[in-house]
């Protein structure tokens, strides 16, 4: 296996889409690509509503390259 990419907090309307990425002798090939694409169909065929967090510019090409869109910001704050 050189690519991966899976769900979390999925539940009967909904699934967040985590742990994409690709072995470091293996990107650029459209690994990462094709394994989004499968997991979205899937997911879509099961009528889920999908979202994903991501801070890598790289990958949030590929994301749009597949369709989806940003629209918004998110933050994580430490409580002491």
């Amino acid at each position: 296996m050189v690519s991966t990419a899976s769900t979390a907090a999925e539940n009967t309307v909904s699934a967040m889409i985590i742990a994409v990425g690709t072995h470091a002798d293996y990107k650029r090939k459209g690994y990462a690509s094709q394994c989004m694409q499968a997991l979205c169909q899937e997911l879509i065929s099961e009528g889920k509503e999908l979202c994903l967090f991501y801070d890598n510019p790289e990958a949030g090409n590929i994301y749009k390259r597949i369709g989806f869109k940003d629209i918004g910001f998110w933050m994580m704050y430490t409580y002491e």
